[in-house]
């Protein structure tokens, strides 16, 4: 008597037709995806006011403006909103580089310093008669003033982002090109050799938006003398290494073709 056989055919390993095996798509997933152009946006400095937005929003609730009465009293929340405000606008106006950065916390520490040594050695409290003095002074805002500002700086905002579109850089393996204007007026600089250095002239502006400075430097032709320079750039630690390692494939394929 023979055996029936029962053996089931080996299924076929072979992907079907127009398919990929599980291997081949884990791969195309894991590899990283070839960069053909990195876009390079400046924001004007306004969005630097980002904190006086978002304390202006925040203080619009905590000052009854959704509920009957406040959560906080109103005149700790005006000078709180005074301070950020201040704080805001001294970073608009002036560049804290690190020597400045440095000789301001110097300059400070030594004021608050002297102001304590006098308040140990004078018969006048001078750190409590500062307190009282304002302390006396009253900054009780309305709700909708918190609002109406929160507001504006929004709308500021808005419009910031709106520029960033008709003033961007574009880096590709060919050319950098700063696009400008509505109708899109165009400058185009070799990266032919192209070397780029980042400047950090503001450590609040850093702080507040990651910004930096990049400068490109082309390396042939009528504007090898040139410093393109490209301001208030976000995030400029993470574009910055983003540009090099693009310059540097660049750079590769230049040396393997010639």
């Amino acid at each position: 008597m023979t055996e029936e056989a029962n053996d089931k055919p080996a299924e076929s390993s072979k992907p079907a037709s127009g398919d990929i095996s599980v291997a081949e798509a884990k791969r195309k997933v894991s590899e990283p995806k070839v960069v053909d152009r990195i876009v390079i946006h400046p924001f004007p400095k306004v969005v630097l006011l980002w904190p006086v937005m978002i304390s202006s929003l925040l203080f619009y609730f905590l000052g009854g403006g959704v509920f009957d009465e406040a959560l906080v009293n109103p005149s700790a929340l005006g000078w709180w909103w005074i301070v950020i405000f201040f704080f805001n606008l001294l970073v608009h106006t002036f560049d804290f580089g690190r020597n400045n950065f440095i000789a301001t916390i110097a300059v400070l520490g030594l004021g608050f310093l002297g102001l304590w040594v006098w308040d140990l050695q004078s018969d006048i409290a001078v750190y409590d008669s500062i307190y009282r003095f304002f302390g006396d002074q009253q900054l009780d805002m309305h709700p909708n003033f918190y609002a109406m500002m929160a507001a504006v700086l929004a709308v500021l905002m808005l419009m910031a982002f709106i520029t960033t579109r008709f003033n961007y850089w574009v880096l590709s393996p060919n050319q950098l090109t700063n696009k400008h204007g509505i109708l899109g007026d165009e400058r185009h600089y070799a990266t032919i050799n192209m070397g780029v250095e980042k400047e950090i002239p503001d450590i609040f502006e850093f702080l507040l938006f990651g910004s930096g400075r990049l400068i490109f430097k082309p390396g042939m032709g009528q504007d090898q003398h040139k410093s393109l320079v490209v301001d208030n750039v976000f995030r400029v630690n993470k574009l910055e290494k983003k540009v090099r390692e693009f310059l540097g494939i660049i750079k590769v394929d230049e040396d393997r073709y010639r």
